[in-house]
């Protein structure tokens, strides 16, 4: 339930972000170090040192790609184009990150599961899930659990797609 409760907060505070009034605020660097978290575990989004601010109506913002590997968009890394759909795909990292308890880079896992992007993909498109869910969570001992972590899941899923037309505001 924390957890959950974490990914709700960290998602509006995202949302309030790329709908501020004439502005949208890209984040840039959207990774578990810079969500605080206070006394209650409310979120908070910090470390603002590599966003970036324009108008509403302008569809990205080409520049050379900064992040944090693991969780810098891909499209944005090979295209050098900002958009809002950067730090989504960023967020669905954390996501990944939250029901999995495992690191969004790991050199000791397998080649194609070093990124934990692709091995989530993998997993959940293989109808996998329950392998890629941290065994603390409870997964398969208690269905409301499972329901949230396979939403959590299916969220993630869709905020990691290559297409970034695909991928949810």
């Amino acid at each position: 339930d924390i957890r959950y409760q974490i990914v709700l907060g960290m998602a509006r505070g995202l949302s309030y972000l790329h709908q501020s009034c004439r502005e949208c605020i890209i984040h840039c660097d959207i990774k578990p170090e810079n969500i605080l978290l206070d006394a209650s575990f409310v979120p908070k989004v910090a470390d603002f040192g590599l966003s970036r601010l324009f108008p509403l109506e302008v569809t990205h913002v080409s520049t050379v790609p900064q992040g944090t590997p693991g969780y810098v968009d891909p499209v944005y890394h090979q295209c050098y184009k900002l958009t809002d759909k950067s730090d989504v795909y960023s967020f669905g990292v954390v996501l990944v990150e939250l029901i999995s308890s495992k690191p969004a880079v790991d050199m000791s896992r397998s080649h194609s599961e070093i990124n934990l992007a692709n091995m989530a993909l993998n997993r959940i498109q293989n109808h996998e899930v329950v392998q890629l869910v941290d065994p603390e969570l409870g997964y398969d001992t208690d269905p409301e659990t499972k329901r949230t972590i396979d939403r959590v899941a299916e969220v993630a899923f869709q905020c990691l797609q290559m297409e970034r037309d695909l991928r949810p505001s």
